[in-house]
């Protein structure tokens, strides 16, 4: 009955680890899929801020132009000459075909307008009384102006930039429409998802129709039609059903809700101050919940692993202690019946082969503990090392789509560039996983090999190094080139990763967290040693750290079964391990290895 009630309880605790670890993983994977979003926003959102600037100071020149242009001064000046009139309308016509412009015209001080790029087209301004328009009147009474209107007829938003021609009197007022049907006909061919509002709150431009003229949230009821405010005829406007979810770090999570959907959004805004806007950039979160998926998947995966290992180890040691036992009282047989040679040494035979055996199955099981724990090293060196392949990726497709642009525009040099940039994150990838099958596949025993010291350590740093960048730790390494030693390199990395992520977890209550690996050679003996700057190790138990299964960590932090793992591969190699605690704070691990000369095997050769 004891036994099976320990094991209903191991195994609940066994369900509980998995359920933390698949939690832990989940919000792991979805924090690093936000901020790798929020990363990708950035540029996306100056970029159409950036767009914007581009199309009015494209043409907010012309207005001052023409206002010191001789032959607007001219015509103004003689309003009733006809020839001039015809002659400023022709040239206006030409300067906003040069130049793309909507709508350039020239107004009288009556307000009416005198000349336009549209003269005699359908619907031209020409002769229009434009004195109400606030435009109009703020360049009048100050010179110049820039007033953000929107177009009864079509809902469209215009922008106006007016300079007033002379001085004491004004002559005319001198007008350019500019306009960002396009830039919106782009948003929406992207798919992009963009609004941009005045300073009310009201949205002006936007890749979905249906939210233009709408306030963002909720908007004051005062101040609509000064600075900035949108002239459309109507004073209030539907209010978008903007709901903030979550903040995450200068950005927010949204849920907008339409007649026809609800969906949920990673909202940034951007503000333009020099024009009083604000640009929003609403970011789909699909992704966000296939990588919270995925990381699920992969804690749930690795805790499934390492809770097997666990029962595995806990079987082997009670097939260990069966073993001892059935040791025992076979000697205590041997022993009982010593009068007999014949029989005491067939019993010693049977002893010895007994041993062999009992060493093969040590020598399995460490192996397999050797394994057990290069997969435990990758179960926690993974969503680094995800998040390290990730932002490549994230990269490629940026450079892919723009890649699309510029091949479009047949801008051969750019594609090119962005392919050799794609290479060459494609090539880091390949390099990372690579080094990861290799570290991952199963050691053999077999002959020992000749082990580049510097190769190992920096193989080691390869799987370690975005882990310890994400973490914030200052990592120095000062490595001599052709160090050898002879053992399994792999077996080697092992070690170093081990001695790593222990330095990791010692520093990360530190302010200013620091490991430093070094090689040193000293006669025929390499030392390698891994010191950080954490709390050190109790002294009480420093002289059990390399015990199986110790460990001074929370539980579901750790087993206990690294540094044994490590000590085990170093006595392998024929070498030492030890630990001291450094005098300025912190720990160092020891490792002393006998030093290999390739060039004097090659002697005896």
């Amino acid at each position: 009955m004891r036994t099976r009630t320990k094991s209903i309880v191991l195994v609940g605790a066994s369900l509980g680890l998995v359920g933390a670890v698949t939690f832990l993983a989940q919000s792991f994977w979805r924090e690093s899929g936000l901020r790798a979003l929020q990363a990708l926003n950035k540029p996306r959102i100056e970029l159409v801020a950036n767009a914007m600037r581009a199309e009015i100071s494209r043409q907010d020149h012309l207005p001052f132009v023409l206002s010191v242009d001789p032959d607007v001064l001219r015509a103004l000046a003689e309003s009733s000459d006809v020839t001039l009139r015809d002659r400023l309308n022709g040239k206006l016509k030409r300067v906003s075909r040069e130049a793309d412009t909507r709508a350039l015209y020239v107004i009288a001080p009556s307000g009416k307008v005198f000349a336009t790029d549209d003269a005699g087209a359908p619907g031209s301004l020409l002769g229009r009384d434009l004195s109400d328009r606030p435009y109009f009147r703020s360049a009048m009474a100050s010179g110049r102006s820039a007033f953000l209107g929107v177009e009864p007829g079509s809902d469209r938003a215009r922008y106006y930039v007016a300079n007033a021609i002379g001085e004491s009197p004004i002559l005319g007022i001198a007008v350019v429409r500019i306009e960002f049907d396009q830039i919106e006909a782009d948003w929406e061919r992207a798919g992009e998802r963009v609004l941009v509002t005045d300073a009310q709150g009201k949205v002006f431009l936007s890749s979905d129709p249906s939210l233009r003229n709408r306030i963002l949230g909720i908007a004051p009821d005062t101040a609509r039609r000064n600075g900035s405010a949108v002239e459309s005829g109507v004073d209030t406007a539907q209010a978008i059903d903007f709901k903030v979810l979550e903040e995450h770090q200068g950005s927010q999570i949204v849920r907008i809700q339409t007649p026809d959907d609800t969906n949920t959004y990673l909202y940034q805004p951007m503000r333009v101050p020099e024009y009083g806007w604000t640009v929003h950039r609403l970011s789909d979160l699909t992704t966000v919940a296939t990588d919270q998926r995925d990381g699920g998947i992969i804690g749930a995966a690795i805790s499934i692993l390492a809770v097997s290992g666990l029962f595995y180890l806990r079987q082997r040691q009670q097939a260990l202690v069966a073993a001892q036992k059935a040791g025992a009282k076979l000697s205590t047989e041997v022993a009982n019946r010593t009068q007999e040679l014949r029989a005491a040494n067939a019993a010693l035979h049977s002893e010895v082969d007994e041993r062999k055996r009992t060493e093969t199955r040590l020598r399995n099981t460490q192996n397999s503990l050797v394994q057990a724990g290069k997969l435990a090293a990758l179960g926690q060196m993974s969503a680094a090392i995800a998040h390290e392949i990730n932002q490549p990726l994230a990269a490629i497709r940026t450079f892919v789509a723009s890649t699309k642009v510029f091949s479009e525009r047949s801008d051969s040099a750019k594609v090119g560039a962005n392919l050799d940039l794609i290479s060459g994150l494609a090539e880091r990838m390949a390099n990372i996983t690579s080094h990861l099958k290799t570290f991952a596949r199963k050691s053999e025993p077999g002959k020992p090999e000749i082990v580049d010291v510097d190769r190992a350590i920096h193989g080691s740093m390869l799987l370690m190094e975005s882990q310890l960048r994400l973490a914030g730790v200052t990592v120095e390494i000062d490595v001599p080139r052709n160090v050898f030693v002879k053992g399994y390199a792999v077996q080697l990395e092992q070690v170093i990763v081990n001695l790593l992520q222990n330095a990791l977890q010692a520093v990360a209550e530190a302010d200013n967290p620091a490991v430093r690996l070094e090689v040193a050679v000293a006669g025929t003996m390499v030392k390698i040693s891994v010191s950080d700057n954490g709390a050190g190790i109790a002294q009480e138990h420093i002289d059990q750290i390399f015990d199986p299964f110790f460990t001074t960590k929370a539980i579901g932090k750790g087993l206990g079964l690294g540094l044994s793992i490590s000590y085990g591969i170093v006595r392998d190699f024929g070498g030492e391990i030890r630990a001291i605690n450094r005098i300025g704070g912190g720990a160092e691990m020891i490792i002393e290895l006998p030093r290999y000369h390739p060039e004097s095997a090659m002697l005896h050769v």
